[in-house]
């Protein structure tokens, strides 16, 4: 009878151990896939990639603009001209006496004008000012004055015009078409029309105008592309 007591006993002890193996064999088991799946976790974090930020980028900041920059963004301001420097820019090769007459009127100018024979035939010439004593043909006052000659068969086709401001006498603007004036000549009038500057102490600078004869001499008359330049740069010269 002990035996047999003895016999179970020591039968459940084994089936005890075993129950115990096999459940502690699950319990590593199930210990290992936890940590195999926490690793591939792990891994899978690390590999994800990296997303940009989607925050937009504050822009720059941008200096006031400056009195000075907005000065230099304005237009220049517009040249005035003296009503006699006017009426020499308004003058072109179609300009008649009558036109002449009435920009003289409404400019409020001085004029005489006298009938003259030349080398180009019978002309008409205008001397203006500001005051009747400068506007005279001969023994003239000082002063600002404008020159203007006509000619052709009715004395009514513009020849050339020049300014002379009393500062400085020796340079004078010129617009030249036809005629005879100092070195110029009808022949070959066609060659040298337009404006100019005219430095008539020095005699140089300026173009060389030739002759049909083959003959050629060197002048002061300087060109320029409009009336407004030539009259600017005699204002340069005398604000020397």
């Amino acid at each position: 009878m002990k035996k047999i007591v003895v016999m179970l006993l020591v039968t459940f002890a084994m089936l005890s151990l075993v129950a115990c193996g096999d459940s502690f064999e699950q319990g590593m088991k199930d210990a290992m896939n936890d940590t195999s799946q926490a690793d591939r976790e792990t891994e899978e974090e690390s590999q994800e990639p990296e997303t940009e930020s989607t925050e937009p980028e504050e822009p720059a900041e941008q200096e006031p603009e400056t009195a000075a920059d907005q000065e230099s963004q304005e237009e220049p301001a517009a040249v005035e001209y003296d009503n006699l420097q006017a009426v020499f820019l308004a003058l072109n090769e179609k300009t008649t006496p009558d036109e002449l007459e009435k920009l003289i009127s409404e400019s409020e100018l001085f004029y005489t004008a006298e009938e003259y024979n030349s080398s180009s035939g019978k002309t008409v010439s205008y001397n203006i000012a500001y005051t009747e004593g400068a506007a005279a043909q001969k023994y003239a006052e000082a002063g600002d004055h404008l020159t203007v000659d006509f000619g052709g068969d009715g004395k009514d086709e513009f020849m050339y015009a020049q300014y002379v401001n009393e500062k400085d006498v020796s340079y004078s603007a010129l617009l030249y078409d036809h005629g005879t004036w100092y070195d110029f000549r009808d022949a070959n009038a066609e060659d040298y029309g337009g404006y100019y500057v005219v430095d008539s102490i020095s005699g140089k600078g300026g173009i060389t105008v030739k002759y049909s004869n083959g003959n050629e001499t060197e002048t002061g008359y300087i060109p320029c592309t409009s009336g407004e330049e030539a009259i600017q740069k005699i204002m340069e010269r005398i604000s020397e």
